[in-house]
């Protein structure tokens, strides 16, 4: 008989899964050994239900047999209206073949790093980050190197220093990557720094990789895109999604936008990967970008009010210095004195916060190595109700762990 042991790829041994579902699944198991009703400020989705106009086009497609294989770069009637849009919000000089739609936000920047990511380069992740980042980067056979957003202090929060950019760029650098508006801290990057970014990585012949799903989610000011600087597409690459503008999380839909060249290659790629985005569901995303976009507008007001509850509710716990994000659908407060005061570390924090009161918050190393320790993140896509309670019962927590 011949027999072998199954040889797994040792990559995948080094790859780690995000933790908003691993403690998903941890709040899952203490609700059902408690029975307490878990208050989750854990995973980033929006808590509305996608619009209605965009169900009732899937609905149409589906009934009108769009149900088979697409184009793998998706069907040209989404493509050329990606364009259309991309070019009347933000100016972005594009065509239809620059444009290459995919499953989601997550495939986007999977694909966006295989096409600038060489095997023993250096990418350069801002952070606290969102994780896939440097997952993607390992995978490849890159380096992740972390540039550490700069913390000012509650009054502030984080900002971006480009000095510190600089100084992690060498002759093995092949990438930048940015999530702007950013999770897990909230943070919105002015026009100055992305186009200091911007010129940074032209001039030191790199790409730059920006993440922009949470475009719409702007409380404060303007949004400054990539997109909307001269000549974008020769070294920058465009991630965007359907998910969180259009409540579409679900639906696996998104879209990547750069150079000619670059798309045609990633084709190639995206049909040995995944074939096609869902056919209905293209012509959803056709709706959505179309179609009325009120409910997108009365969902982020919603969300900028509890935005101001978050920040409100937190200011009053001891040991919490919150500050207030300008976009995205996150908080990321840091908890050094609660933690001093209670003898936790964090993971303990969370853990016993999540089994004594029944509320799950996730550990800011999930996202930073270099903020980790004393940062938390919280998502506000979630009920005010729950809000109100849940920082309540964060407030008791710290209170009834205080030494003395």
């Amino acid at each position: 008989m011949w027999g072998c042991a199954l040889r797994i790829n040792y990559q995948l041994r080094e790859l780690e899964g995000e933790q908003a579902f691993f403690f998903l699944s941890k709040a899952r198991e203490v609700a059902k050994e408690t029975g307490k009703e878990i208050i989750s400020f854990g995973i980033g989705q929006p808590d509305f239900d996608t619009f209605s106009h965009i169900k009732e086009a899937a609905k149409r497609a589906i009934d009108e047999g769009k149900t088979g294989y697409t184009e793998s770069a998706g069907i040209p009637e989404l493509r050329e209206t990606i364009a259309n849009y991309l070019n009347k919000r933000y100016g972005a000089g594009v065509n239809y073949k620059n444009v290459l739609v995919t499953t989601g936000g997550k495939t986007a920047i999977f694909l966006a790093m295989v096409g600038v990511v060489q095997r023993d380069t250096e990418v350069l992740i801002v952070e606290p980050s969102y994780y896939a980042y440097g997952q993607v980067a390992k995978f490849l056979g890159a380096r992740p190197i972390y540039v550490p957003l700069k913390w000012m202090g509650k009054d502030i929060g984080f900002e971006l220093d480009l000095e510190e950019v600089k100084k992690r760029i060498s002759p093995k650098t092949s990438a930048i990557v940015i999530n702007n508006p950013d999770n897990p801290t909230g943070n919105v990057f002015e026009k100055e720094k992305i186009k200091a970014l911007f010129d940074l990585a032209r001039d030191h012949n790199l790409a730059l990789i920006s993440d922009e799903v949470y475009d719409y989610f702007v409380y404060d000011g303007d949004f400054f895109s990539v997109t909307q600087l001269g000549g974008w597409t020769e070294n920058s690459v465009l991630i965007q999604s359907f998910s969180k503008t259009f409540s579409m999380t679900g639906w696996r839909l998104g879209y990547l936008a750069a150079k000619e060249e670059l798309i045609s290659l990633l084709d190639t790629m995206a049909v040995n990967l995944y074939s096609c985005a869902p056919n209905f569901v293209q012509w959803a995303g056709i709706e959505a970008l179309n179609g009325d976009f009120s409910p997108t507008y009365k969902m982020i007001s919603e969300f900028n009010e509890r935005r101001k509850l978050l920040y409100n509710r937190l200011s009053e716990i001891n040991g919490v210095e919150a500050y207030m994000p300008g976009g995205a659908f996150y908080m990321f407060p840091r908890i050094a004195e609660a933690l001093k005061s209670t003898g936790m570390s964090i993971r303990d924090f969370v853990f016993k916060l999540l089994r004594e009161k029944g509320v799950l918050v996730l550990p800011g190393n999930s996202f930073s190595s270099h903020y980790g320790e004393e940062f938390i993140r919280l998502s506000y896509a979630t009920k005010r109700e729950k809000i109100e309670r849940g920082t309540e019962l964060i407030k008791e927590f710290v209170e009834e762990h205080k030494k003395d």
